[in-house]
């Protein structure tokens, strides 16, 4: 295989999986109510298992990026306000998924 063969494959491979990050990235903070997340780094919000030490539940979801809009949920203690990549901005509303 020449040179220029293998190059032009290692460069395509690279494309792709730049692409395919550039897709799905951040999806993972994608919740919806009911579901658990935990914020270990600032900036940062993973799903977990509402089991899962430190987890929050979401409590309510609305668009837009006014996080005192949670003031009004119950038992909201922690509001994040999320910024997709080509989507509109929206709020999760959290608190302790410890019933």
């Amino acid at each position: 295989m020449s040179r220029k063969v293998v190059w032009g494959i290692v460069a395509g491979a690279l494309l792709a999986a730049g692409y395919l990050y550039w897709v799905n990235e951040g999806r993972g903070h994608y919740a919806a109510v009911g579901d658990c997340v935990t914020s270990p780094r600032a900036g940062e919000l993973v799903h977990v298992s509402c089991g899962s030490t430190g987890a929050l539940q979401v409590l309510a979801k609305f668009s837009g990026d006014d996080s005192n809009r949670c003031d009004a949920v119950n038992g909201t203690t922690r509001a994040f306000v999320e910024y997709p990549r080509g989507a509109a901005a929206f709020v999760l509303c959290a608190g302790s998924a410890k019933k």
